[in-house]
Parts: C-alpha cells; structure tokens; sequence
C-alpha cells in the first residue's frame, strides 16, 4: 500500500528532472522582461511558464535538492542550472546587475521577490489608486482599455482576496453574493472610466434593472464602437464636394470629336476703372460706351472718357458728370447763341442735357462770364432808344 503511493510522487519528480532538447539556457521562457518596476506581471507570467515546463517546484520549494549519492542529483543540478538561467534571461540588464549569482533557483527567485515585491497592503493600496485613476483615453480602443482594468482587477484579487465561506460544504451561499457584488463592483468601475463619447451606451446599460453583468456591458459597448468606428470610415471615404469655378474658354470643341484645348485659367473678377464698378473691365463699361441699359432710366447719361493711347496703361481722363460735358461741348458758340436768345439746330446742341455750375473749372468761369456780359451789351444796345426829352422818336 505504501509503495503505490509513493510511485505517483516518483513519477513527478522524475518529470520534473527531465529535461528535452527545445530546453536550452539561452531561451526566454516569458516575453515580459523584468524591470525593477512590473515584479508582479512578471513573476506571474513566470510562474505559469515553469509551470507550463513542469518545473515550477524548483523555485517554490516543492523539489527539494537531493543528497549527493543519490541518483538523481545530477539530474536535479542540470534541472536547476537551468531554470536559474531562465531567471537570469528574463531581467533586464541594469536589474540583473544588482542580482547575485547563487546555486539553487530557489535563492535567486527569493533574493529577487524579497527586494522588488511589496507589502500586501502597499501593493492593494497601490493598485486602487491606478484603479480609481484608470480612464478610457480619447484615441484608446474599448478592447485596450479593458486589457489595462482586467488587469487590476486581477492583481488586486490576488493580493486581496475575497473571504471564504467556513461552511464545510458551504450551505450559506456566501461566495455566490460575494461574487455577484464583485460584478457590480466591476462594472461600475468599466462604466465610469469610459470615454464621453460612450455616453448614450453607458446610460443605457446604467438604466437597465437588473444591472447587466461585465460580459453583457462589455459587448454592448464593443458593438457601439463598431458602429461609431463604421460610420467615421464612410465619412472619410467620402469625395470631397467640388468646387466650381468659371473658366474661359480658349479652345474650340470640333463637331463631333473630342475637346483638345488645354485647361483655361479661371477669370480673375476686375474692377472697371470707369465706373469702379467690379465684374467687367473699361471695354464694356456702358458708361464708355455710352450704350446704357433701359434701367438706367432717366438718370444723367453722361460718358466717362478713357485715354487707351497706351493699352497697357488706361488712364480716365474725364471720370465725373460735369467734366465729361466740358470734354465734349468744345465749341463755346453755342453758349453764345443760347445766351443772345438765338434757335440753335440739333447739330449745334450740347452733347449733354445736364448742367452744373459746380463743376465748372476757374477759366470756364470767366469765359462764361465774358459771354454773359456781351449778351448784356448787345441786348442794352438793341432796346437804347430816345427818351422822353428827345424830340425825335423815329430813330
């Protein structure tokens, strides 16, 4: 009877002496490098690499060190040379500086768990506050976002546990509430670290009663970014509006065939010199042309004159009303005769029908006032007869 127990215990540590050829001392068994910094992450995943390998008894105590006559010495010292070296390959260089070489696995793993592990409750401690810090950034994927809360969530079930029922077998269903108020728990935390633009999905789930649980929350959630991520990616494909512009047309379409001309420059909105008026140039300004539109009414139709000797360089030489009707009324015979009361034919009237005596220059003022005083002579002379002492009236 004793030795069929004893033959299960044999076969284990007999597997754990083992070692296969994959096994060498320059593998890593874990990609988490240990940095002074992450002792828990990487003891865990560690550990669950040893275990994976069957030779996690050699840094928890469980395989002890054989005597040296016994047979399986050997095979331990291979075995532990081993895993001392896959501690040694999983610090980073500035940490494994500070750890001594030692001859069991067992010392270095305490060596490092004693320096770099903290207190339960510094660490609960420490793991709350992250917790309770812990939001969804602006730019963080859902998924991301509940990697880095899982994991506190564990690590602090881990160094905090719940506490267990002493019924034996339990009868009071206490880790049944416990862990149903863990979920709670849980899921208030997801909720409040999330990004605003969740809002409308967390007060859904908040609004619902019962409470869902994280898995239900989680999924909700995650179909909502989908949704959101679908919709910013058909706004991004979308082609911009174009912008239509007027363009002159140098080129010459044939009938039938194909438009070869080359692209035209769009027309650049000038300002007429003439009227200061934008959208057309001084060519077509009716104010130049004299061509005036029927809405221009009755309003004074003078022409603005404009000096195109030099093509590159138009110069406005007559630009107001009362200039204009100088430019074009040269012959001061016609004032003459309006004055002296004498008809005038069309071909003698004034190009104008508009006069202001404001916008007369000094010159036309005195020639004006010349004119008006021989009118006045002239018209004195004619109407000079004998008064009423002269004795003869016929002259």
């Amino acid at each position: 009877m004793t030795n069929s127990t004893e033959k299960p215990q044999d076969s284990k540590n007999e597997s754990s002496y083992n070692l296969i050829h994959v096994e060498n001392t320059g593998s890593k068994i874990t990609q988490i490098a240990f940095n002074g910094n992450n002792y828990d992450e990487w003891s865990q995943s560690f550990k669950l690499a040893l275990l994976a390998k069957g030779k996690l008894g050699y840094i928890d105590g469980t395989i002890t060190k054989p005597s040296d006559s016994d047979s399986k010495f050997e095979s331990w010292r291979s075995a532990n040379a081993l895993v001392t070296l896959w501690i040694y390959n999983a610090l980073e260089s500035d940490v494994r500086k500070q750890i001594a070489l030692r001859p069991e696995a067992k010392q270095v793993w305490d060596n490092i768990r004693n320096r770099f592990c903290q207190a339960n409750d510094a660490r609960v401690y420490r793991l709350q506050a992250e917790l309770m810090a812990c939001r969804q950034g602006p730019t963080e994927s859902l998924m991301a976002y509940y990697g880095r809360i899982t994991t506190l969530w564990d690590e602090i079930l881990e160094n905090d546990p719940l506490p267990s029922c002493s019924c034996d077998p339990c009868r009071c269903d206490w880790v049944t509430v416990m862990d149903a108020r863990r979920e709670k728990k849980r899921v208030r935390d997801f909720l409040i670290g999330l990004d605003e633009r969740f809002d409308n999905a967390r007060s859904h789930i908040l609004g619902t009663n019962p409470l869902p649980n994280l898995n239900f929350a989680y999924n909700r959630l995650l179909q909502e970014e989908g949704v959101r991520n679908l919709t910013v990616q058909r706004v991004d494909t979308k082609p911009e509006p174009m912008a239509f512009v007027t363009r002159v047309n140098q080129g010459s379409r044939g009938q039938g065939g194909p438009r070869n001309d080359p692209p035209a420059p769009s027309i650049v909105r000038t300002r007429c010199i003439a009227c200061n008026r934008s959208g057309h140039n001084y060519k077509v300004c009716f104010r130049v042309t004299g061509l005036f539109p029927e809405w221009w009414g009755d309003r004074p139709r003078d022409r603005i004159i404009v000096d195109t000797s030099d093509p590159n360089n138009p110069v406005v030489i007559k630009p107001d009303r009362g200039k204009e009707r100088r430019h074009n009324t040269t012959n001061t015979q016609p004032r003459a005769h309006m004055a002296a009361g004498q008809s005038s034919t069309p071909s003698q009237q004034p190009a104008t029908s508009s006069f202001d005596i404001n916008n007369m220059t000094p010159a036309e003022m005195v020639e004006l006032k010349h004119l008006w005083e021989s009118h006045k002579s002239a018209s004195t002379d004619r109407l000079n007869g004998p008064f009423l002492e002269d004795a003869d009236w016929s002259m």
